[in-house]
């Protein structure tokens, strides 16, 4: 069984790599990309892994980046998380998405939810999550901040 969770950022927002790197540190999350280079935030074509470091050791978030062609259509995935954000974040066409996969692993899901969490904060993002249909900005990604953490200490 696996569960996603989404998080929307306009396109004009879409940080590199590098700034990902730097928000992460500033927000103090244990987590590092492996690759923090000057170009756009993104996962290798073919694959569908992230490989980061948590608090020092390698994991791998199973992620996807892509930019939304079909909000307007609510019968596509992008366009119900749309509608589902439209009374407080406008996605249109173009803006990115990253999505991530969560199966059993506890340190993948805490890493993914660090990532998830520093894209919304520092982004200004909106987050999503299928198995419950919760969604939202601020609250919602420190709602993530203190999921991470408790996995650090119950995984």
């Amino acid at each position: 069984m696996s569960f996603d969770y989404y998080v929307a950022i306009r396109k004009a927002d879409w940080p590199t790599a590098a700034v990902v790197q730097a928000s992460l540190e500033a927000l103090g999350v244990p987590l590092e990309l492996q690759q923090a280079d000057d170009q756009l935030f993104s996962v290798v074509a073919g694959t569908l892994g992230l490989p980061v470091l948590l608090d020092g050791r390698p994991v791998v978030i199973e992620a996807d980046i892509e930019q939304a062609t079909d909000v307007d259509d609510d019968r596509s995935l992008f366009g119900y998380i749309s509608q589902c954000a439209a009374p407080n974040f406008r996605i249109t066409n173009g803006d990115y998405f990253l999505t991530l996969t969560f199966r059993s692993d506890a340190d993948e899901i805490r890493a993914g939810l660090y990532l998830a969490a520093t894209m919304i904060l520092r982004f200004g993002g909106y987050g999503f999550e299928n198995q419950f249909e919760t969604h939202g900005g601020l609250s919602f990604a420190m709602g993530l901040l203190a999921e991470a953490d408790a996995y650090a200490f119950d995984p």
